[in-house]
């Protein structure tokens, strides 16, 4: 396998690479977690295996894996609202993308085909964005859309706003039945932004995110001091502080979140024997996984942090 990949996740990695040589692959794959730059190297990486004419190994020079790294392979395949469009919509995953995915399974190939659904934006990238791009690009791999600039193509979870239930629905019996040679990847945040008849076609594995990210959580001191309480009366100041945190230093609206999440976390373990206010702290933190979610969807962080504020302050 790749060596970043190695790094990172050996558990991971190993596995597929004994389930790839031992021809024990599942049809259908689901990735969840946070890091979907890495889950899309792997996902490139698995094809590269699936495809490769020589001997696998990470630096065969082979005109599959050559293919492959330049994302260029004719049976590899990303599926998404930006990526192999033949309509004019770019907010979903269209039926008619499922419908050219679907013809192509009716013709036999030499290849293994491997189609990777993702949601997927071209833009300029936060600082946490753009080191997650920089060890991506690390493994070798290319992304499918180069732009000029300072925008770059950038992939994030799958979920019903982008993959409609009617266009996942329309893949089921391929899901299901699928030709040989074919690997389905789902690159997602959880496992229920997916519709569950996928889910339950499929195998699933959470990647974990282990870069290592330091969360600077002085701008929350003012708020959760007294922790568990929260005064009611600073629930709009708690919003426009967020706000301005992440406006002043170019953060995505997740890390913020996060930030919270790592705050509580590090205040868990300092009261490990306390269970009444460890049951307070999951709580809180299965809340901000909700969050998390709201912001995956695309509502707005206002709204989010609003709804965060009220809820501490109850």
């Amino acid at each position: 396998m790749n060596k970043i990949l190695d790094l990172k996740y050996p558990y991971i990695s190993n596995f597929f690479k004994a389930a790839i040589e031992n021809n024990r692959l599942f049809h259908s794959l689901i990735f969840t977690g946070s890091n979907n730059l890495i889950q899309y190297a792997l996902a490139l990486e698995i094809a590269r295996q699936l495809n490769c004419l020589e001997d696998k190994s990470e630096n065969c020079n082979c005109l599959n894996c050559r293919w492959i790294r330049e994302n260029k392979h004719p049976a590899i395949m990303t599926i998404s609202k930006i990526d192999n469009k033949t309509d004019s919509s770019k907010t979903v995953i269209s039926e008619e993308q499922i419908n050219q995915v679907l013809d192509t399974l009716v013709i036999s190939s030499d290849y293994h085909r491997v189609y990777i659904f993702c949601d997927a934006q071209i833009k300029q990238l936060s600082t946490n964005e753009e080191q997650k791009y920089n060890e991506f690009i690390s493994t070798g791999y290319t992304p499918p859309t180069i732009t000029d600039g300072d925008e770059k193509w950038f992939p994030s979870g799958i979920n019903s706003d982008c993959f409609t239930a009617v266009a996942a629905n329309s893949m089921l019996k391929s899901i299901e039945e699928p030709p040989n040679n074919v690997t389905f990847i789902f690159l997602t945040n959880n496992k229920d932004d997916l519709i569950q008849t996928i889910v339950s076609r499929s195998q699933v594995y959470h990647f974990a995110d282990f870069s290592t990210i330091s969360y600077n959580t002085s701008f929350l001191k003012n708020y959760f001091d007294n922790y568990p309480r929260f005064d009611k009366n600073k629930c709009l100041d708690f919003v426009q502080d967020l706000l301005s945190y992440q406006i002043t230093n170019n953060l995505e609206p997740i890390y913020i979140i996060d930030s919270i999440q790592f705050y509580l976390g590090e205040l868990a373990k300092l009261n490990t024997t306390n269970s009444l206010l460890l049951k307070k702290i999951f709580k809180d933190i299965k809340k901000l996984q909700t969050s998390k979610s709201m912001i995956n969807s695309y509502i707005k962080e206002q709204t989010v942090y609003e709804d965060l504020a009220f809820y501490f302050a109850k």
